[in-house]
């Protein structure tokens, strides 16, 4: 199974040696629940150009600080590929950002939450096969505030409600960090807290990442059974 992880945030600079790229943290906690996947990478936030839509098996979204309704070229050449993907019926899951822009080039809508920033670990209720409630860690100042017209919501936690997303089409999506590790949450919130993020805020994503324990694994294996039901490898 080859399948294309498509880069659109880029991992602050002084965490790249010891955490790596986003495409990298998605395959460290995919590729144990898919051994069978091979994985390449596209960057798309760095302006290479996207594959032929028919090149891979399956896609997934990374993450970015960037925000889909900037509407970048690369953004926008990135919502005519997802919608290639639809008519193709090629699977693609999205993450943070790659949740939000799936949502825009399907018919929803992405804004600034008006709950404001989500950073930390969350608890995340489910109602997707495969899915039990538990905590997820979370980095997001955007939501998806209008859904597609496509979209089931499958999973969500007070702050975010449509925090997972199932399509009509071999579609799904997350806004949590399933790839993030307790560690990168934390170095991030060493970075960017009482700064770029309010003190209130820093404090309660420090308090919550003591008191929850994410479960990123069943999320991958959720994943992967996506990717096995709806590839069709040559």
């Amino acid at each position: 199974m080859r399948l294309c992880i498509i880069e659109n945030g880029l991992v602050p600079e002084p965490l790249q040696e010891r955490f790596g790229s986003y495409p990298a943290m998605i395959e460290r906690w995919l590729a144990p629940a898919l051994p069978e996947a091979r994985f390449t990478y596209v960057s798309a936030v760095n302006g290479e150009t996207l594959p032929d839509a028919e090149a891979f098996d399956g896609y997934l979204l990374t993450g970015s600080r960037h925000s889909c309704y900037e509407h970048s070229p690369w953004m926008l050449r990135q919502i005519t590929f997802l919608r290639r993907l639809r008519s193709l019926r090629k699977p693609v899951f999205g993450i943070c950002f790659g949740h939000q822009i799936m949502a825009d080039a399907y018919g929803g809508r992405t804004t600034r939450a008006e709950a404001g920033w989500g950073v930390g670990a969350q608890a995340y209720h489910y109602a997707a096969q495969g899915l039990e409630d538990a905590p997820t860690l979370v980095f997001h100042q955007d939501q998806v505030s209008s859904l597609p017209p496509e979209a089931r919501v499958v999973g969500g936690s007070a702050h975010c409600p449509h925090g997972v997303l199932e399509y009509a089409f071999p579609a799904r999506s997350v806004q949590f960090h399933p790839e993030f590790t307790h560690d990168y949450v934390a170095a991030l919130l060493d970075r960017y807290g009482n700064g770029l993020l309010p003190a209130d805020v820093t404090a309660r994503a420090g308090e919550s990442l003591q008191r929850l324990t994410p479960d990123n694994t069943q999320v991958a294996h959720w994943a992967a059974g996506f990717f096995r039901e709806h590839s069709h490898p040559a």
